[in-house]
């Protein structure tokens, strides 16, 4: 029985004096506790920016044209919208993607409009107009 105390004893004290992590930091955290030498902070590098975010204003004449950008609704002439635009490509070939900009008649005598922006990595100009009555003529009949 008593080897039995003593070894608990001896067991007890052991497990106290083992470095765990804990509320200090674990092993060699800079408030003193525990082994080793003190942690350094190491300053982390800025992730690369990924995309960039424009605001695009639509506008159509006359107003009231249902706006899609990039295939999504956005609402109707005239409307503000902010879309993201990814870098595509391997580091120092990277490119953004375009944006598509369609305007959809709402009225009689009124065409589809449309045009795709930024290429060549340039910022879209805002903003974007289109004038709904500018109809191609119909050839061939």
């Amino acid at each position: 029985m008593k080897n039995f105390m003593l070894a608990a004893a001896v067991t007890l004290l052991a497990a106290c004096a083992v470095p765990q992590q804990g509320m200090y930091g674990g092993i060699g955290a800079q408030k003193g506790f525990g082994f080793g030498a003190k942690r350094t902070m190491v300053a982390q590098q800025p992730a690369p920016q990924t995309y960039v975010d424009e605001v695009l204003d639509v506008v159509t004449e006359p107003a009231g044209a249902r706006v899609m950008i990039n295939d999504a609704s956005v609402g109707y002439a005239p409307v503000r919208y902010s879309v993201r635009r990814l870098w595509r490509g391997e580091p120092g070939r990277m490119t953004l993607d375009t944006v598509k900009v369609e305007a959809l008649p709402v009225a009689a005598g009124q065409c589809v409009q449309s045009g795709i922006y930024g290429q060549n990595n340039l910022k879209v100009s805002s903003p974007v107009r289109f004038v709904m009555s500018n109809c191609a003529p119909v050839t061939g009949k």
